[in-house]
């Protein structure tokens, strides 16, 4: 905390005046202690609610605030800073619990879903021996998302004294003497109404009285005057006959008079609820707070998992509940459309996208709102997951793992450096996070605190990266996808790297989650197979699929390894459809970004390289090579092996395609006439992964990017025969950092690449000799960086005068190449920005025109996103 020494005066802040390095935005409301403004700290860009006192705050209160400032929970308001007679907070939207509780008595299954996390709150402050003495039903928050923030924990102790009066203020500065009386009368234990000393046992007390009016709408204790109410606490029995039925145990052990029967530990409070009904009272008019819809509220509260002491014997399996939810109005950037994590709790959506500026970001979707929001910070984010509590995410941006509270509160914490661009990863109960390499690497583990990572699995022969792994249940094993396979394999955090299973427990090439459940098994396995969304018993204990499959959408989206649906951990199933939205369509486009027309019909594309006359591209889809005829619009299959084709690239002539693909054991570089028909030929076959990616003017050599588990990915270049076979490949560029995309100049002096060596991919040239002193080619002399914003690919246009580069955000550039006699580069000037920052794009050879594979339509209006709660009832019937 910095203390600022400044000491306002209660109502003498306007907009614009500052308070210690804090800036007032505008007032928020008035109480017993004094003004509370919202304010910004533009230190950090956020904004923050600043409470002023009339009176100047003693050391004793400020070493006490310090303590208070410790407690770190998703549902206790933080305290950031204290001043001479200030407190600066989190600043929290959405209304009180007593301004909820003014529209009528609220659902049992919501109100009790409300008072488990106040519970959890208490707790949390409890074990740090911190006691509120003023929980009411106005120090308590509920957010749009949901979630409950409990206020001003501890400094009605700290403050001193305070009236005892309707509206006594949580801090009122003034002598603290024995005996006073603290808190708002009608929530006071009567010990605190006596005066008396008063422990955890208070909140308690306070505790029940609010789950009474949440669950009747009244309040407990009234009086026509405050003798009559503290009167009231102090001698009557509390009257729990308003009070449902499945609540009143709770109540009575919360209500007792005497301290020394009342409840001792606030984590013992959800144990007392009877096994809950679904709530049938109407929902009042004029709510303002709505999470979800009323069924929605009640089934997710009653969903598995939702309470985390309820009693053993279970309620009744709720009934499914369906909805859609629009999805986002935002160019959306690679896989965002398809690959949306949704939080532990149900409640929220994450995904990347583009927004106006073009810049990749994270976005969240609240269930309970209309808008998704941009999460400040998170420029160039890939790959989000959530923390098991809902409260973080973590992302990659290059090799970097970072963390960012979901609430935007703060901003971006770096956790590690990887040797590999970080992919996606899983957050276990225990603070560890594991995360897979985007196309190179091992699955890695660091601690959520941050750290140093290290290896958990090794790859084998024909692996080119381990991704996608998902924690079980018991947050020691996990399961993940390999690579240049397609298989789903289960991994321990306690067996070397190298010891790992070497069984699949899944044939796909797709990723999978999991699902707790309360079945034998433990839980679910929910992968697709074809379209169609499956869901099959997993033993968890065995690490072994159980039972049969069962499907339960069909035409879920997918997008490379990654499928359109996600799960929470208390029966919320969240799937995209594979409409329009979700298929492309080969689209030309000028140097300005005109669209100039549309080819074929909308499909899957990627992976794309367009012939040397312009008229033909070879593209990838469903795990094959196809050919598009660009001047009938006509698509033909190319390969036909069972075995998935790579990334096809044309010879110089438009005689032959060389692609690659993996065969049994081996993963090859082949080539086959581009008229199909010969069949193809192998060039190159060894355990590691390869991807080719260039073919020479001359014909005589084909650039091809390889995996190594130490170097990375490598460039190298592979000599052809005059036969039609291949020489010795030789490699160009190995280092520890990853190189790819190598590309040929027309006139084969130059290979442009990208590397991640500044810790983002930049692109380089570096000239290429033929003939080195061994007589194998070799690199040149110098390198020279050409992008400035990072990149994802480049073309050479034909006269070796011009680079275009695809950025990090999907905007292309130009830049001015001269080779004499010297190599020099211009910079990059902007050309225009492709609409889904897809890097399935390829260019003529003069670089006039581009063809994207882009959503056909109107890519701003995808189909809506399909929600199901309590996704599990279905396979029960």
């Amino acid at each position: 905390m910095c203390r600022s020494d400044k000491i306002v005066r209660t109502g003498a802040l306007s907009a614009g005046d500052r308070l210690g390095p804090y800036e007032i935005v505008a007032p928020l409301g008035a109480g017993g202690m004094g003004e509370v403004y919202r304010a910004r700290d533009p230190r950090l860009g956020r904004e923050v609610a600043v409470k002023v006192s009339a009176v100047q705050f003693s050391e004793r209160f400020e070493r006490e605030a310090r303590a208070v400032a410790s407690l770190n929970h998703p549902n206790i308001c933080t305290l950031f800073d204290v001043g001479p007679n200030f407190l600066v907070m989190e600043l929290l939207e959405g209304p009180t619990l007593a301004e909820r509780i003014q529209d009528g008595s609220i659902p049992v299954a919501e109100a009790l879903e409300i008072a488990r996390q106040i519970a959890e709150a208490l707790e949390a402050a409890h074990e740090k021996a911190i006691v509120h003495r003023d929980l009411k039903p106005g120090n308590i928050k509920l957010k749009p998302d949901g979630s409950v923030k409990v206020l001003d924990f501890g400094l009605a102790k700290m403050s001193g004294a305070a009236a005892p009066g309707e509206n006594s203020p949580t801090i009122t500065i003034g002598g603290t003497e024995a005996g006073m009386i603290l808190g708002a009368a009608a929530y006071m234990a009567p010990e605190q109404a006596r005066g008396k000393p008063v422990d955890k046992r208070a909140d308690i007390w306070a505790f029940g009285v609010v789950v009474y009016e949440m669950v009747t709408g009244q309040r407990l204790f009234q009086g026509e005057t405050m003798t009559d109410l503290l009167a009231a606490v102090v001698t009557a029995d509390p009257n729990l006959d308003r009070a449902p039925v499945n609540v009143r145990k709770l109540l009575q052990r919360c209500l007792e008079k005497d301290p020394k029967k009342r409840l001792r530990d606030i984590g013992d409070a959800m144990a007392l609820v009877e096994a809950p009904t679904l709530a049938t009272e109407p929902r009042p008019q004029g709510s303002g707070w709505m999470p979800w819809s009323v069924a929605g509220a009640a089934v997710l509260a009653l969903a598995p998992g939702a309470f985390l002491h309820l009693r053993e014997k279970p309620p009744a399996p709720p009934a499914q509940v369906r909805f859609h939810i629009e999805s986002p109005k935002l160019a959306l950037a690679i896989g965002s459309n398809f690959y949306m994590p949704l939080s532990p709790d149900g409640r929220r959506l994450a995904y990347t996208a583009a927004g106006a500026d073009g810049m990749q970001r994270l976005w969240i979707r609240d269930m309970d709102t209309l808008e998704s929001r941009v999460v400040a910070g998170t420029e160039q984010a890939v790959s989000p997951f959530w923390s098991p509590d809902s409260r973080f995410l973590a992302f990659g941006i290059g090799n970097t793992l970072k963390k960012v509270d979901a609430s935007g509160a703060s901003a971006p914490q770096t956790l590690c450096q990887s040797p590999n661009a970080v992919g996606t990863g899983s957050w276990s109960a225990d603070g560890v996070i594991i995360f897979g390499g985007r196309g190179a690497g091992p699955i890695e583990r660091v601690s959520a605190s941050g750290g140093t990572p290290t290896p958990v699995t090794a790859l084998a022969q024909a692996e080119g990266y381990h991704t996608f792994p998902v924690f079980l249940p018991d947050g020691r094993h996990f399961y993940l996808r390999v690579g240049s396979t397609r298989g789903i394999y289960a991994g321990s955090l306690d067996a070397k790297p190298a010891e790992q299973a070497t069984k699949p427990i899944l044939e796909s090439f797709l990723a999978a989650t999991f699902a707790p459940s309360s079945i034998p098994s433990g839980g679910y396995l929910l992968f697709l197979r074809g379209n169609t969304l499956m869901a099959q018993p997993f033993d968890v204990r065995h690490l072994e699929l159980a039972g049969e499959a069962v499907p339960l959408a069909d035409r879920v989206a997918t997008f490379g390894s990654a499928g359109g649906f996600s799960v929470s951990s208390n029966g919320v199933l969240a799937y995209r459809t594979g409409g329009t939205a979700n298929l492309t369509q080969f689209t030309w486009y000028d140097r300005k970004g005109n669209m100039l027309s549309r080819v074929g019909e909308p499909g899957t594309y990627s992976g794309m390289d367009l012939s040397p006359d312009g008229a033909r591209v070879a593209h990838l889809r469903q795990q094959d090579v196809w050919i598009m005829d660009l001047t009938r619009g006509i698509d033909t299959r190319f390969t036909f092996d069972p075995a998935a084709a790579g990334y096809p690239v044309w010879s110089p002539d438009g005689s032959k395609i060389a692609f690659s693909s993996q065969r049994p054991g081996l993963l090859g570089l082949y080539v086959k006439p581009s008229n199909g028909a010969l069949e193809e030929q192998p060039l190159l076959t060894s355990p590691d992964g390869k991807t080719v990616t260039s073919w020479s003017r001359d014909g005589r050599y084909l650039l091809y990017v390889a995996s190594d588990p130490g170097t990375k990915n490598d460039v190298w270049v592979l000599p052809l025969e005059t036969g039609g076979g291949a020489g010795k490949p030789v490699p160009l560029l190995q280092t520890a950092f990853q190189e790819i995309n190598p590309f040929f100049s027309e006139d084969m002096r130059w290979i442009g690449y990208l590397s991640n060596e500044s810790g983002r991919h930049e692109a380089y040239v570096r000239p290429f000799l033929a003939s080195g002193p061994s007589g194998a080619p070799v690199l040149g002399d110098g390198k020279w960086q050409i992008s400035k914003d990072g990149a994802q690919s480049l073309f050479w246009r034909d006269d070796g005068k011009e680079i275009v580069l695809l950025g990090l955000d999907g905007s292309l550039s130009s830049v001015e190449i001269s080779t004499s006699p010297a190599f020099r580069a211009g910079s990059p000037q902007p050309m225009f920005r492709v609409p889904t920052a897809t890097a399935s794009l390829t260019a003529t050879r003069d670089l006039k025109r581009f063809l994207l594979a882009v959503p056909p339509g109107e890519p701003e209006k995808p189909e809506p996103i399909t929600v199901v709660l309590n996704w599990e009832s279905a396979l029960k019937k």
